[in-house]
């Protein structure tokens, strides 16, 4: 059986492999149908639980489960605290991640491996391959450490310029221009606006800078025309826009409270301008750092792109609070593709390879902001679910144009693999689980307030707007571990070590016979004790006590929710598409796939070393030919016996008499 060479790992966060082949089937994505028909979908790929991004994504590389690998959800707990939501971080540091990756494995046995924006995958431990990203979901975003879903930007996030009152915009207003040179068409009546930037997010403080916005009237109907400049000589102006248009890209410097100067990236889009200049909206892209996330670091100035950006939090933010429509997230996702498509094509054009593993996020991000909108039975109005419809063809179009780009170098000896590390299904109720815990006697809460400067994800503000007071016997904790307060490991502990077993089937009994008072549903499908958990690849110290999941009708999207889960337009079922030599061509795999099987077959395939903790089967079932290796190895032992044959014949002489049968 013909065999790849190398192989591609092209990873696209949440990508639903049933809303793919809707779009395939009404005429869309040329190159996730060329890729489908000549290859091998998985038709029952499972991710792990719970399903989220940060220990799925360390799954897909190290085939371990998270029990092993000790990235047990989208947080880890801190040692030695009481086990609250106060006492939890993000974990997207390869230092974090107790397996072998598998471009480490590679990198020791002489292989040469890429990896492009891979979440967890940074600091690279490579000593011959390049590590572009990996600290978060986007290149220049670092998130390890941090609370709920806090991100610090290399430079800063995206901003908004605007007259009118929008959420962490800059607000400003605008007067008669004054001073400028160079202003050869000033036209009736030139307006300038004063905006100090505000620098959300940044990893490192800069300077304070103000950078001037100009109007001016170039037809007579009205102001039209907007210019935005660092300084008031329009020989120095960044762009000159109408509404509606994206400058091109621009790179200029920001100057650092250290003194120090960093080059920067960025591009900007008039939302919106009056005629009489009352409304005015600005957006101004993410100030990307062109360097100091690459390894090694010279290799960030090869990847330029004309039109592409970093765009870190995939535009959610901003279409979450009014900046601007739906055209332009979407819009700002494909300059995201863009960016990553230019990226790996140089990196694979310019560098030699055996392993290319990169990461993707728009897809989840779209499921997150418009997935509930995509449903009939949750949005009745029918022009709105269009619209989320429409987005979300979009936005796979871009991956399906960043596919195309990638693959177009890479040759036919390249086993391409697509995958996500999860699905969604549409927003349900939120389930607290302290509705559960308290009614039991388990969990008392004090008079104290969550203070949302503490950084509290959405959902679990939402969740739970109370501090558990610290003689509960039982808290809640990240998206599904429940703690027992346990005397001697936990700082506050107030339960018997000869308590454990009994509180633990306290809490799963209160879970599970929980009505929630509005549906009348009960919200939690499945809950397990530690030991037990171990079924779901979790355990560990990093592991709750108990774990719980949610039916798909309650919780948002992913992460409480079981892998095999189906609801609505969702599903939680992960895209698995394997194709090039030796697979087989329009096949639907039947059998279980699990994200801990990827690495072993990659393995099996190109004949590398196994990383140390890898715990997956190989996907024979999808091989042309499943005993190509016991085939290959009959053939060489055949090969030998004829080599001993004439080696023995070599030392007998010619008259000699022997065994012709």
């Amino acid at each position: 059986m013909e065999k790849p060479k190398k192989a591609v790992v092209i990873g696209l966060d949440c990508a639903l492999p049933h809303l793919i082949e809707k779009h395939i089937a009404d005429g869309k994505l040329p190159n996730f149908k060329k890729l489908v028909e000549s290859g091998t979908l998985a038709e029952n790929g499972f991710a792990p639980f719970p399903t989220v991004t940060p220990p799925n994504w360390a799954t897909i590389a190290t085939g371990a489960w998270a029990g092993t690998h000790g990235i047990t959800d989208f947080h880890v707990p801190r040692r030695g605290e009481t086990p609250n939501n106060y006492a939890v971080e993000q974990a997207f540091s390869s230092k974090r991640c107790q397996a072998e990756f598998l471009w480490d494995t590679a990198d020791k046995a002489g292989k040469k491996c890429i990896v492009l924006n891979y979440p967890g995958s940074w600091p690279s431990n490579m000593k011959n391959g390049i590590m572009v990203g990996g600290a978060g979901l986007a290149i220049g975003e670092f998130r390890d450490g941090l609370s709920a879903l806090e991100a610090r930007m290399m430079l800063c996030h995206d901003q908004l310029i605007s007259t009118s009152t929008y959420p962490k915009a800059i607000r400003g207003k605008f007067e008669s221009a004054q001073g400028w040179q160079n202003l050869v068409e000033a036209g009736p009546d030139p307006l300038e606006m004063t905006a100090p930037l505000a620098f959300t997010s940044a990893l490192e403080p800069p300077a304070p800078t103000t950078w001037y916005v100009l109007l001016r009237q170039s037809s007579g109907q009205g102001y039209d025309t907007i210019t935005l400049s660092p300084t008031k000589n329009f020989a120095d102006a960044f762009c000159t826009l109408k509404v509606g248009q994206w400058s091109p890209k621009v790179i200029t410097t920001i100057a650092m409270q250290d003194g120090s100067q960093h080059e920067v990236f960025f591009r900007c889009k008039a939302i919106e301008l009056s005629p009489d200049a009352e409304d005015f909206r600005l957006f101004i892209s993410a100030l990307c750092a062109t360097s100091g996330w690459s390894n090694p670091t010279e290799i960030a100035k090869e990847l330029v792109s004309a039109e592409g950006t970093f765009a870190p939090g995939g535009g959610v933010r901003g279409f979450a609070i009014d900046w601007y429509d739906t055209d332009t997230y979407v819009e700002i996702n494909d300059q995201n593709a863009q960016w990553l498509a230019d990226a790996a094509t140089t990196l694979l054009t310019k560098h030699p390879w055996d392993l290319f593993f990169m990461h993707s996020h728009p897809p989840d991000w779209v499921y997150h902001v418009l997935m509930t909108y995509m449903d009939p039975a949750l949005c009745p109005d029918e022009t709105l679910r269009q619209r989320a419809w429409d987005a979300h063809l979009r936005i796979y179009e871009s991956q399906d144009r960043m596919i195309a780009q990638i693959l177009s170098a890479v040759d036919k000896e390249t086993l391409v693999l697509l995958v996500s590390d999860h699905g969604a299904t549409p927003d349900g109720p939120t389930f607290d689980p302290y509705n559960a815990l308290i009614p039991a006697g388990l969990t008392v809460m004090s008079d104290q307030k969550f203070d949302p400067g503490i950084g509290l994800s959405a959902k679990l503000l939402k969740a739970a707007t109370r501090i558990p007071d610290l003689k509960s016997k039982a808290f809640a904790q990240r998206e599904i571990h429940i703690y027992v307060n346990l005397k001697g490991r936990d700082p506050a502990g107030v339960v018997a070590p000869e308590d454990y077993e009994k509180v633990q089937q306290e809490i799963i009994d209160a879970l599970l016979t929980y009505v929630d008072p509005e549906t009348s549903k009960r919200p939690v499908s499945l809950a397990l004790s530690k030991r037990d958990a171990r079924i779901l690849g979790l355990y560990g110290d990093l592991v709750g006590d108990v774990i719980y999941a949610v039916n798909p009708w309650f919780g948002s999207q992913h992460g409480q929710i079981l892998p095999a889960a189906e609801w609505g337009v969702g599903s939680l079922k992960p895209l698995l598409l394997f194709n090039g030599p030796g697979i087989k061509k329009g096949y639907r795999m039947k059998r279980n796939a699990w994200l801990t099987d990827i690495v072993p077959t990659i393995c099996y395939l190109l004949d590398l070393p196994l990383p140390e903790h890898a715990e997956g089967a190989v996907l024979y079932q999808m091989f042309k030919d499943p005993n190509f290796k016991v085939k290959d190895i009959q053939k060489l032992k055949d090969g030998l016996a004829r080599m001993e044959v004439a080696l023995a014949r070599q030392t007998r002489e010619p008259w000699d008499k022997h065994d012709c049968a």
